[in-house]
């Protein structure tokens, strides 16, 4: 294809060809070669690097040299620390570790958050020699003394290998006097190239380094240096902050949470803050900018990213990144339960353990607490096991576990316990056994319950309350949880140990225990219900049980099952182990609330017998990852042709869907790029740094060649440009020097995006393509690839139809190309689009005199479609009459052809001294109906535009959120296909809602690329909002009540279109009111109800046969031929062939704004008179080029260059000839 980009020379930043961008090279101006020799030339390059190197020697030639000098001067810089690095350590560096030096010589600080064995405490020391050799100041700072010591052995090691004789200075507890003399001497006077110390001597002895200004420090475990908030400070002022903007950046904290609270509750911010604020950000941002080469870098690097309080905030301010946290959830673990036949006994966990070998945990029920625990340890190390235990009073046999001198520790599974959260041991921990299903058990009394515990069972017992007492829990629920995630875990702790022990509170935790008091009187009050104790007992989710009077509610423990559990599945620098959970049970209604609760934290959970699976099979799978793992930690490579860790760009449009996506992975390190947000997370695969375009890049110019499209020795070359969004009026332009709207000049250029793409292109080792699953996003990411190509060629496409952790992966592991038949395509709908409406609306301009007007190839069927409806319409007014009987039932007559109004008159009267209305059921008939298929894009919009009463381009919006979230699937789309996926999830909610024997999977229609409208979890609304309230679901942004409404639509259609068959009742009805008859055919009952349990499309007739008395008349002039709405347009668009599930809201959405329609309050569309003008105007002119059936013949010339059943060229060349006969 032969197209034309501004702005993409990466040697003058002007014009270039496709060509050219494809390989990489400036444009033709800079560089003036043919395409044969460049190809020539890159085929005798070995490297990217080298033909890089030989373009800029041509360029420095020809004298043309700009730009193009900085990436190769970049390159020279990273090859010569790779060179560096592999003459220290013997090895390159990893992907990884190339991104974070590219980074560092960006001076850019960030955070790393990357799995085990990625080699981040070797970057950090081979960066400080590199860095050192050529005079610069470094600092590393570690967490403890034994790790002082390693990095020191490994950085005289490296020196030595290097051949540097760098001035090292250490300190650490345990040094001999004389050594730390000369050491402190050498600190103090800053004599030093490199320092290392612990975060604690930071604290002790910063006064002593103070004055030292320090061009790199690198902090391993950025954890144990926040134990000291203030530590935050002293790096920041050692990187060269003064206090004082350390103390603005403070400020511009607090005023932030400020404002949130004024957003919370909906009140407008005062204007003084707000003027505050932007006065201290510019004292900031003007102190960076002027001090950008004297301020440090700084890397952090965190094991588990729990970072919380205000002063972490500063590096957000200061440095421009956020520390983020690693995902307990990501997980690859087999769950599996084993339900003994004579319940649980300790010779059943001696079996397993024999059978698993060695590297397991067995945690206890924490109501059998540590005695069952001792009881168990001593029951198996009388058999000759190897095992210890592990609580608050006895720690030491977890260092003889890591060390291999026992196989086995026990511990009570209680979530804050050291064996639940406290370990992180991939090449070790390979399976864990439940004596008994996780769960907690309290006493209905609910005396010195703790605030968490309560919110527990109150989430747990909330489907067996009345609706007013869940609501009022909810609400209850809702503030607690909203205070509760600003809260760090040792406040939540210190909560729960106020509780039990009557300690006094403040602030927050004060807050927090006045509302579980509220909390545990709702609580106190629905358990003293006899009927919500009855639901209790018949849950099959949850154990009562009485004791001496007394009774017991016990709940499964999920989050501590699944932090005990991912014990066993830890990320490491290749992927995530694989691991073994077994549960033995002994109650089977906490194993079924523990499978429930499991899958709604995760989609990716499956639970089965230990009999139904191939544990041999699993435990060899186990132990060639912890052989995987043991090669990583020892510094070696798995597979010498792949990397176990590469750095990606994943590039999407929305900013919702970037941080959906991120999400998926823990709580993202995020980062300012230019003006846009990255969010930066570690899959195990990949460390993948993820930002949005915000939508299209580029379109069309408009004041060359034809409309943007240069016609050049009979080929067609568009020249594409960036977009430009006016700041006032919102208008969209590209070459222009001011808005064409508003004439504003105030603007944002997506050129910054480009820009901040290309800086991240730079960085990682592969970019990903992950825009919308149509033509439009392979359109979005072809400009994608080609502006970024000469930063970085390997790149590739990834497509995913839903925002799932499930859908991301896979598409993470299917990369592809980009399909050039779906970006043909939307070129020439694109350029079609551009040169009819171009066309057309100039000829509209000069005939009405207005630059507002506009016309299009698909909008002006659509418009002929409502004026014709319109004129239909005038011309079928009738008389009808209502009888409204004595049982108020009102029958409508509407089958007469009166349009006289005397003739009506008449006709009232006689009803009137008639006075008898007969209703008799003439015909009944039983008829099976099957339910109707799963949304697609037209349906859904007919059927939730009347629902909500918005318009369906509200309804798209809608939509929109919904799939970039991750609760429904892609929603432009017009097939009604049901995946294997989607049959699972139907099958998953309908056995548990209604019974496995409602179930009835289909397909629907036959496979292909798209799918229907459905939703990506087996949960209901209700369920949604419930998930969302506790916690456990955490959408990108605030859903609201029409989000619910839409998803609920979604949800109940689709569920019904894979249940049962309804049975149903049809009667026809004979009614009779003088010498009026009208028969009435209607559904009168449901015998079978089938689908209809979830999805009623059916009005159900309510008459009686008999005579009724005739209590009124009235007769009324009315429109017999309905009015198009929004709605049936979409349908006939569909029906008809035109448009695209994507273009169907806008089409509307174009009429309406025009003004050629109008929306009346009955939400029917009436055409204006400026838009039967237009029409008009159109019709007499150019019917030929806008009627529907060339309209549909353009539709399915778009699809032939889909499927590669014709040349886009030619269709191009069809359209032009037809476009500019009349372009004159």
């Amino acid at each position: 294809m032969k197209v034309i980009y501004d702005l993409s020379c990466p040697n003058c930043k002007g014009r270039n060809e496709y060509d050219r961008i494809y390989l990489g090279v400036p444009c033709s101006s800079c560089l003036p070669l043919s395409i044969e020799k460049i190809k020539e030339l890159r085929r005798t390059c070995e490297s990217d690097i080298e033909f890089r190197r030989r373009v800029y020697d041509m360029l420095k030639q020809y004298g043309t040299l700009k730009y193009y000098e900085d990436i190769v001067k970049f390159d020279e810089k990273i090859n010569d620390f790779s060179r560096f690095f592999e003459k220290a350590l013997g090895n390159r560096p990893w992907s990884a570790q190339l991104t974070w030096a590219k980074r560092v010589f960006k001076r850019k600080s960030f955070a790393i958050l990357a799995p085990t064995g990625v080699g981040k405490t070797v970057f950090g020391i081979l960066m400080s020699l590199y860095l050192a050799k050529s005079g610069q100041k470094c600092y590393i700072i570690l967490p403890t003394t034994i790790l002082v010591k390693q990095v020191l052995e490994k950085m005289v090691k490296f020196s030595s290998n290097l051949g540097l004789n760098v001035d090292i200075a250490y300190y650490y507890t345990g040094m001999k006097k004389a050594e730390k003399n000369e050491m402190m001497k050498k600190i103090t006077e800053g004599n030093f190239s490199i320092l290392i110390t612990t975060s604690k001597f930071l604290s002790r002895n910063f006064e002593k380094i103070r004055e030292n200004k320090l061009e790199f420090i690198f902090v391993d475990d950025v954890d144990a240096l926040l134990k000291s908030s203030r530590n935050i400070d002293r790096v920041l002022m050692l990187l060269g902050f003064s206090q004082e903007i350390i103390g603005y950046a403070l400020k511009i904290i607090e005023l932030k949470m400020v404002i949130v609270k004024y957003l919370m509750r909906r009140k407008n911010v005062p204007p003084e803050i707000s003027r505050e604020l932007n006065e201290l950000r510019e004292k900031v941002e003007k102190y960076i900018s002027s001090n950008s080469e004297k301020l440090g870098v700084l890397v952090v690097s965190t094991a588990t990213g729990r970072v919380r309080g205000i002063r972490p905030r500063l590096f957000r301010e200061l440095l421009g990144f956020d520390v983020g946290s690693r995902a307990e959830l990501l997980r690859n673990i087999v769950d599996v339960y084993l339900k003994p036949k004579k319940g649980v006994t300790f010779d059943i966990v001696d079996s397993l353990v024999r059978q698993l070998g060695t590297g397991g945990l067995i945690f206890v029920p924490v109501d059998k607490g540590i005695s069952y625990a001792e009881k168990l340890h001593e029951y198996l190390s009388s058999k000759g096991l190897k095992v210890g235990i592990v609580h608050a009073g006895k720690k030491e046999d977890l260092d003889k576990f890591i060390n291999c001198e026992i196989d086995v520790l026990i511990g009570v599974a209680i979530y804050y316990g050291l064996l639940v959260r406290g370990i992180d041991l991939p090449q070790r921990v390979r399976y864990a056994i439940f004596v008994g299903v996780p769960r907690f058990k309290f006493t209905l009394s609910l005396e010195d319950t703790n605030p968490i515990r309560l919110m527990q069972i109150a989430m747990n017992i909330r489907d067996y309350l009345t609706e007013d007492l869940a609501k009022q829990i909810d609400v209850i629920i809702a503030k607690m949880r909203n205070v509760m995630i600003e809260l760090p875990g040792e406040a939540l702790q210190l909560l729960a140990e106020a509780t039990e022990k009557g300690l006094q509170l403040r602030g927050k935790l004060l807050f927090l225990k006045n509302l579980s008091v509220k909390l545990q009187e709702l609580l106190t009050y629905a358990f003293q219900n006899e009927e919500v104790l009855e639901n209790i007992r018949q849950s099959p989710y949850l154990y009562l049980e009485r004791r001496n009077s007394e009774l017991y509610l016990y709940v499964p423990d999920t989050m501590t099952y699944l932090q005990a559990s991912g014990r066993t599945s830890r990320m490491y620098a290749g992927g995530i182990t694989k691991g073994l959970s077994l549960v033995i049970v002994d109650n089977d209604k906490l194993l079924n609330g523990l499978i429930r609760q499991t899958k709604w934290y995760s989609e990716e959970i499956s639970w089965k017998s230990l009999d139904e699976i191939n544990l041999e099979k699993i435990l060899e799978e186990i132990d060639e990852d912890r052989k995987k793992v043991q090669l990583v930690l020892s510094g070696k490579v798995l597979d010498k042709k792949h990397e176990p860790v590469k750095t990606a760009l994943l590039v999407v449009e929305s900013p919702t869907k970037a941080r959906t996506i991120s999400g998926f992975y823990g709580k993202p390190s995020r980062k300012m790029v230019g003006e846009y947000l990255v969010y930066e997370v570690s899959t195990g695969n990949y460390i993948l740094n993820i930002m949005a375009t915000g939508g299209h890049i580029f379109d069309l110019v408009t004041k060359e060649g034809f409309h943007g499209v240069l016609k050049l020795n009979g080929e067609f070359i568009p020249i594409y440009t960036t977009i430009k969004k006016c700041l006032k009026c919102g208008a969209q332009y590209t070459d222009h020097e001011h808005c064409p709207v508003c004439k504003s000049k105030e603007a944002i250029d997506k050129i910054s995006v480009v820009q901040s793409l290309r800086e991240l292109a730079e960085e990682v080792d592969l970019i990903l393509l992950g825009t919308d699953p149509d033509t439009e996003g392979e359109k979005i990411a072809w400009d994608i690839e080609l502006s970024l190509r000469p930063y970085n060629s390997r790149i590739k496409r990834i497509e995913f139809h839903e925002v799932t952790k499930r859908a991301i992966t896979h598409a993470l592991n299917a990369p592809r190309s980009i399909d050039q038949r779906l970006v043909a395509a939307q070129l020439v709908r694109r350029i079609e689009d551009r040169w009819i409406g171009f066309v057309l609306s100039q000829k509209l301009w000069s005939e009405f005199k207005s630059r507002w007007l506009s016309a299009g190839r698909v909008q002006t069927p659509v418009l002929d479609w409502i004026v014709s409806r319109f004129e239909e319409a005038k011309e079928s007014k009738k008389y009808v009459f209502l009888v409204t009987l004595d049982n108020d039932v009102t029958i409508v007559f509407d089958n007469l052809d009166i349009k006289d109004r005397n003739e009506a008159k008449n006709i009232r009267q006689q009803l009137i001294e008639k006075k008898i209305c007969n209703i008799v059921l003439a015909s009944v008939s039983e008829e099976k109906v099957n339910p109707p298929p799963p949304y697609s894009t037209d349906s859904m919009l007919k059927e939730a535009s009347r629902i909500l009463k918005v318009g369906v381009d509200e309804v798209m919006r809608l939509a929109q959120d919904l799939f970039e979230m991750g609760l429904i699937t892609y929603h432009r789309t017009d097939s009604t296909r049901v995946s294997a996926v989607g049959r699972n999830i139907a099958r998953e909610y309908i056995t548990q809602e209604y019974g496995s024997n409602y179930f009835v999977g289909r397909e629907w229609m036959k496979k292909g690329a798209h799918e229907c409208i459905r939703p990506t979890r087996p949960f209901d609304a209700s369920r949604i909002r419930e998930l969302i309230m506790s916690g456990i679901l955490r959408t990108a942004r605030p859903l609201t009540k029409r989000h619910y409404i839409l998803y609920d639509l979604i949800f109940r259609r689709f569920i019904a279109s894979q249940m049962t068959p309804a049975k149903i009742k049809r009667g026809k009805y004979r009614i009779t009111a003088g010498n009026l008859v009208k028969e009435i055919d209607g559904v009168v009952d449901i015998i079978e109800k089938g689908f209809t349990l979830s999805y009623n499309p059916f009005t159900i007739l309510k008459l009686k046969e008999g005579k009724y008395g005739i209590k009124e008349v009235r007769y009324r002039k009315i429109i017999t031929v309905p009015l198009y709405t929004q709605a049936d347009i979409i349908s006939l668009m569909k029906e008809r062939g035109i448009g695209r599930p994507s273009t169907y809201a806008k089409i509307l959405k174009t009429l309406l704004d025009r003004g050629y329609v109008l929306e009346t309050k009955r939400k029917k569309l009436i055409p204006t008179k400026l838009g039967i003008k237009v029409l008009n105007f159109l019709k007499s002119k150019y019917e030929d080029l806008i009627s529907e059936e060339r309209t549909r013949i353009v539709e399915r010339k778009m699809q032939m260059i889909e499927e590669g059943k014709a040349d886009y060229r030619e269709v191009l060349e069809d359209f032009y000839e037809e476009i500019s006969k009349i372009a004159s």
